[in-house]
């Protein structure tokens, strides 16, 4: 029996040690490179192995089945789930400091202690198009995060809204915060992409308190590369793309517009007849035969050669003879005016940069540079960015870190989008006229209409900035348990627009016109604070956050205008010059005074809690309401921990709740005295009163409720979270009318309360996982609801929006189109009572749509065989209406005789017509909004597509390589939408609107362009 157990033994062990499996890997960056130092661990067990130099490891597994951790300092944690593999390969993706920590601007957290909520965006979730806005990058990656461009255009501004706008009169955009320095210039759109290192987005009332009245709109922040450990890294980037419109609109053909200017023709001679006394039905007389006007007569007569034209009336036996205008004979020409302003547009975007250290000092620096034409002929955008980042340990206690960015952009500009510079104005041109380049790119039929063309090339309009965004900060550890932050930042922009136009255009004539302005924007802001994490009994933690900071803020602006033909001519004129028009623009002047604490308390791995206090003191307001206090308190559970917890497929599951206060202040200064400005009267120099004061002005206040749950399935191969939040502003700034005796129409006053609510939910998957192939999938979905709670009765409208009591902020307001009237082709609009009239003027305005969207959100793919990866994402926004203006010039039944739509031909032309748009009117000039230009705006787009190539490291050791890729891809490449315009993402605004106007104004498509279709290619090499 004892042989027999002994032989059972024996074969016991020697099959389990026959079981063992030894694995072998490699562990890389998002480059290719073999990172050192790489923990790899079996999850559950305390089995660990770290990779050599080379990024390479060897672990003895127990089946070959087990679940990988893979951890690295400044990495995210990754699992690998085994399936009896003898080898993998491991590609890393960079995270802030750790995957487990979050930047909160002012300390840092740990993710599963995070009681507030917060998205994260890596650097490789960055879109790698040539966007020369950053905000566009972040379009549809996280939820609550809406991302809508204002046009295609280069250089141009971006709405970025964090859960819903707070505010009507001021700022709704997020402050961004570079490097630890809140920006007021706008220099985060010209940040260098490839030196992103993470973007952290914070969302509720408990992550922002922190910056108190700057982050009523929550908060960006933006961290940059900085130095590391080891020897020094060269990394080398350049890609080349070629833009092109994504679409072209069905403008009518030549013939077309040819039978539409006959049609306008014969109308107003038989308006014109039909209004002579004793007429009563006048038609047209062909060869002896009657004739009405329809679509049949002019498709048979348009291209006839007629020379002359004869009504009769018939019940009152009158006739009249018109000749056709010589001007139509001449209209033989087929110009695609669409072809004429676009183009493909090439860019090349190229990057160097060097990373390094040792553990006294860390370094990193780049320079860049973009040059990017735009899909519109004229418009075209250089970038130069350079950077330094040092990280030193001056002594065993003192750390210092200096951050530096340059930025120079110079953008060759276009007219906005309204003006007849435009070059998108060129498609309401005849398509069956033609231009002359020798005389001025003038029309050669139509001489009268204004050809873009001219100010594309008589015309200079550029303008150049350049920006420096720094830091320098320095860290006492006083010992393991306190430990003091100081440090200092500036962000300056220097803007100089020069704009030329000849005696050739039109606002030229006839000697020229130069115009030049400048803005100087310094923004200083000095932080200081001390953390204190003391002894706690048990293993409970306890750390106290106490600080201040003090941010000064001045902009000054300079502009002169005078009829000249140069810039240096126009400089060269002094002061006193009676050409001269200097235009006084009132300037800007800020201070903020603040201090603030944070107290977070944990008890074991269960609970957590938090609060934040913030008492801002600002110069914007009188001295009695200068101060405002802004507190939040949070709080969450682990109840994956909890005793009773025992679910073996849910891994994570974290509960977490806030509410706190925020503020926010007017745009405008000192708007509680009297300010006075610099004007000129008579020739003299004079002052003017710029607003009547309100003493009693205080800061808008937002509460934010927020409660989240952070869930993680099966080891977190499915992860995510949900959140709902009830946001309130209340105290809302707003314009107040006041009688027209005191020389303004309004004046500033808190009345108003706002609201958003809603839900968001972020959920990713590790779908595939093993040595050669893996597959993730990442999906954000956010639905939110706007609602003017209380305006004290007031309302205020500019073009088709409003802002309204009981409805959402911008909400478009204006006469509903209830189709045509088959008897007289009128245009029929609500009556308000149930009927329609054909009288615009006689219809009420009413409440049609909302450009604010019910949800939006993303959807990315990333798959990765060997050395392959293919990552696709998808972009969408529903439930939102836009107002195609251009519509009311391209789609108006060809009021003005201008260029149409195609379906403008489905018009009325005589009596009993069923037809979808009124009849052609030659005499009226107004095209009267309404609902017949309200379209749905909802759409899905592949925003963005690549295949990667990452060449085997082994096949580099030889060229002294340590990674090279390549990879093709595209942006903007389908869209899916019922939207008519070029591009449903779109929301033009005219800058002369102010900011109040600004914000009302959503949704406008006025002769917009088109995000473009971009085509790319690059190569990455590292050494």
């Amino acid at each position: 029996m004892k042989l027999i157990l002994t032989c059972l033994v024996s074969l016991l062990m020697v099959f389990s040690i026959s079981a063992q499996v030894t694995l072998q890997g490699s562990i890389t960056d998002a480059n290719g490179n073999g990172l050192p130092g790489v923990t790899v661990k079996v999850e559950g067990t305390t089995n660990v192995a770290t990779t050599d130099q080379n990024g390479n490891f060897t672990i003895q597994l127990t089946d070959g089945y087990e679940t990988l951790v893979v951890t690295a300092e400044g990495f995210q944690t990754q699992k690998i789930y085994l399936t009896g593999q003898n080898s993998v390969s491991v590609n890393m993706k960079s995270g802030s400091v750790s995957d487990n920590v979050v930047n909160m601007g002012i300390g840092s957290q740990s993710k599963d202690k995070l009681t507030s909520s917060v998205s994260s965006v890596a650097a490789e979730d960055v879109s790698p198009a040539p966007l020369i806005n950053l905000e566009q990058a972040n379009q549809g990656v996280t939820a609550g995060l809406f991302v809508q461009n204002s046009s295609g255009k280069l250089g141009q501004g971006t709405t970025v809204r964090i859960r819903g706008g707070s505010s009507l009169s001021a700022s709704n955009q997020p402050l961004y915060v570079i490097d630890g320095v809140p920006l007021t210039s706008g220099n985060q759109s010209n940040i260098n992409p490839s030196n992103i290192e993470t973007i952290e987005i914070l969302k509720d009332a408990a992550a922002t308190a922190i910056y108190g009245t700057r982050a009523a709109n929550g908060v960006i922040i933006i961290t940059t590369k900085s130095g590391n450990t080891g020897g020094m890294q060269v990394n080398v980037d350049y890609q080349f793309a070629i833009s092109q419109t994504p679409k072209k609109l069905d403008i009518q053909s030549a013939d077309e517009h040819r039978l539409q200017t006959f049609e306008s023709i014969l109308r107003g001679f038989e308006i014109a007849v039909g209004g002579l006394p004793g007429v009563v039905d006048p038609q047209i007389d062909i060869d002896g035969q009657i004739r009405d006007i329809n679509r049949g007569f002019l498709e048979s007569y348009y291209d006839s050669n007629l020379s002359t034209v004869r009504f009769v009336d018939i019940s009152s036996n009158q006739s009249f003879t018109f000749n056709i205008p010589s001007f139509y004979n001449d209209l033989t020409y087929n110009t695609d005016w669409q072809d004429q302003v676009f183009r493909n547009a090439p860019s090349h975007r190229a990057n160097v940069d060097i990373q390094g250290g040792t553990e006294q000092l860390g370094y990193f620096a780049s320079v860049g540079y973009t040059t990017q034409e735009g899909i519109l002929i004229g418009n075209k955008f250089d970038r130069f960015n350079g950077s330094v980042s040092l990280d030193s340990k001056l002594t065993s206690k003192l750390a210092a870190n200096l951050n530096f960015n340059f930025i120079r952009t110079q953008d060759d500009r276009l007219s906005e989008d309204q003006d007849l510079g435009a070059p998108l104005q060129a498609i309401v041109l005849p398509p069956s006229d033609s231009f002359d380049p020798a005389n001025n790119y003038g029309l050669i039929v139509r001489s009268l209409e204004y050809n873009p063309l001219t100010e594309i090339n008589f015309a200079d309009n550029q303008a150049t900035n350049n920006s420096i965004i720094g830091s320098l900060g320095f860290k006492y550890q006083f010992s393991d348990k306190l430990s003091l932050d100081v440090n200092g930042g500036i962000d300056r922009s220097d803007i100089r627009a020069e704009r030329r136009q000849g005696p050739e255009t039109l606002d030229g004539a006839p000697s020229g016109r130069s115009q030049l302005s400048e803005q100087l924007t310094n923004n200083y802001v000095f932080n200081g604070w001390a953390t204190y994490n003391p002894e706690i009994t048990g293993d409970n933690n306890l750390s106290i956050i106490l600080g201040g900071s003090y941010q000064k803020s001045t902009t000054s602006f300079d502009f002169r205008q005078a009829n000249v033909n140069s810039i240096a001519t126009l400089e060269s004129l002094s002061e006193s010059d009676a050409s001269l028009f200097n235009e006084p623009i009132q300037g800007d002047a800020s201070v903020f005074l603040s201090s603030y604490a944070r107290v977070s308390y944990s008890i074991g791995n269960l609970y957590d809690f938090q609060v934040t206090g913030r008492m801002d003191g600002s110069s914007k307001f009188s001295e009695d309401n200068r101060f405002g206090y802004f507190p939040a308190v949070s709080a969450g559970w682990n109840i994956h921990n909890a005793d009773f917890f025992g679910s073996s497929t849910l891994n994570q599951l974290r509960l977490r709740a806030s509410y706190g206060l925020v503020g926010n202040a007017p745009t405008d200064d000192f708007l509680y005295r009297r300010n006075y400005i610099r004007t000129r009267y008579n020739d003299e120099d004079a002052v003017e009163l710029a607003n009547l004061s309100n003493e009693n002005l205080k800061w808008e206040t937002t509460s934010q409720f927020n409660v989240g749950v952070d869930f993680g399935i099966m080891n977190d191969r499915i992860s995510g979270s949900v959140d709902y939040y009830l946001k309130t502003t209340t105290d809302l700034l707003f314009p107040v009318p006041v009688s027209q005796t005191s020389g303004f129409g309004t004046i500033f006053d808190n009345i108003g309360t706002m609201e958003n609510k809603g839900f968001e939910l972020n959920i990713s998957s590790l779908n595939v996982s093993t040595s050669d192939l893996s597959w993730t999938t990442d999906f954000n979905i956010s639905f939110n609801k706007n609602t003017i709670i209380d305006l004290n009765g007031e309302q205020a409208i500019v073009g088709v929006n409003a802002f309204l009591e009981g409805q959402s902020a911008g909400v478009f307001y204006m006469r509903k189109y209830m189709g045509v009237d088959p008897a007289t082709g009128e245009a029929l609009y609500d009556d308000g009572n149930g009927g329609t009239t054909d009288n615009w003027e006689d219809a009420p305005r009413q409440v049609v749509g909302d450009p604010n969207p019910d949800f939006f959100g993303g959807l990315t793919n990333s798959v990765s065989y060997k050395n392959w990866t293919l990552s696709a994402m998808f972009q969408f926004v529903g439930g939102v209406d836009l107002y195609f203006a251009t519509g009311e010039f391209l789609a108006n039944s060809g009021i003005l005789n201008l260029g149409q739509l195609s379906r403008e031909s489905a018009r009325w032309y005589e009596p009993g017509d069923e037809a979808a748009y009124p009849a052609l009117n030659p005499f009226q000039d107004e095209p009267n909004s309404s609902t017949r230009w309200l379209e749905n705006g909802s759409y899905v787009r592949l925003k963005n597509i690549t295949i990667t190539y990452n060449f085997p490291s082994d096949k580099l050791a030889g060229m002294g390589l340590r990674n090279l890729s390549v990879y093709v891809g595209a942006s903007n490449l389908l869209t899916f939408t019922d939207y008519v315009g070029y591009d449903p993402d779109v929301s033009y605004f005219d800058p002369l609107d102010g900011i109040i106007g600004q914000n009302i104004s959503r949704g406008i498509d006025n002769f917009t362009a088109p995000q473009p279709r971009i085509f790319m290619s690059g190569i990455k090499i590292g050494f």
